[in-house]
């Protein structure tokens, strides 16, 4: 996936990102995903969740509306998404101390949140045009961190 050649340069998207990337074959023309390396254990399983946790350069709160806008208008309602949530870092909650280590993580400033069908749903998604071609470029000049987590219901 070339498209992304440019935000690794500089840095822009995580390890994880980066090593999912690789882990892929071949995106076909048409933007589907012909291969894989290895097998998956979504396939066997339930929805997909993608979250993805923006850490921001201008955190003023225009910049952060921009960012939440640009994800409603790109990353949501996809074929196969079930729901999407865009959110931002909730300032004012405190965690009780029940157990020492615990804290909230505020080390971003973004927050987009959504459940895919399964994983056909998520890999149309993740090459697709408003995704790749309009979603990234518009939304990265402003990313200081890009942290993505994928997980399967079980």
């Amino acid at each position: 996936m070339q498209q992304y050649d440019h935000i690794l340069s500089q840095g822009r998207i995580s390890d994880f990102a980066f090593s999912r990337r690789q882990s892929m074959n071949h995106v076909s023309d048409t933007g589907t995903i012909a291969a894989h390396q290895g097998t998956s254990n979504a396939a066997a399983h339930g929805h997909i969740h993608h979250d993805i946790f923006i850490t921001l350069k201008d955190k003023n709160p225009d910049a952060v509306q921009k960012q939440l806008d640009l994800g409603k208008k790109y990353l949501a309602n996809h074929p196969g998404e079930l729901s999407f949530f865009a959110t931002a870092l909730a300032h004012d909650l405190t965690r009780h101390k029940q157990v020492a280590y615990l804290f909230n993580d505020d080390g971003f400033d973004v927050a987009f949140h959504m459940v895919f069908a399964n994983r056909e749903a998520h890999d149309a998604y993740q090459v697709s045009d408003a995704h790749v071609k309009h979603f990234i470029p518009q939304s990265n000049p402003n990313w200081v961190k890009i942290r993505v987590f994928d997980s399967v219901e079980r």
